[in-house]
This record gives C-alpha cells, structure tokens and sequence, in this order.
C-alpha cells in the first residue's frame, strides 16, 4: 500500500517523531484546529499553502507530498 495523501503522511510522521498537534500548531502560530485544517486540506489559500510548507519541513516530510504549486 502507497499512503500519498499529505493528512495520513503528517500524522504517521506526526507519531514516528511523537510530535502533537500542538507541537505542530506552535511551531506555526496557529491554533491546533487550524493546523488540522491545513492539514486535511480544508483550508486553500496563500497562508494555508505557505503553512503546509512550513508544516511539511517541520515533520520532514518532502515537499512534493504538500500539493503546493510554488511560484517561482
């Protein structure tokens, strides 16, 4: 089985690290529903994207894995 949807990466890195979504929320400056938000992919935008990033690094998950289109 290939897990490539970002939600079940971040959590499966979330407990191999045993990192809390609060950990994840502060690193941000968020609160730990709109980190789940971002997460899950409920929340669009420019923030939300720049937080998925921000989110993704943090775990070390790749950034391909995020489904954020860059602008260069």
């Amino acid at each position: 089985m290939r897990i490539t949807d970002f939600g079940e990466i971040a959590d499966i890195m979330m407990k191999r690290k045993r990192i809390k979504l609060n950990d994840v929320a502060s690193h941000i400056g968020k609160s730990a529903v709109y980190t789940r938000q971002v997460i899950e992919g409920f929340q669009k935008g420019k923030k939300a994207n720049f937080y998925r990033l921000e989110i993704a690094d943090f775990l070390g998950i790749d950034r391909k894995y995020a489904n954020v289109k860059q602008e260069v």
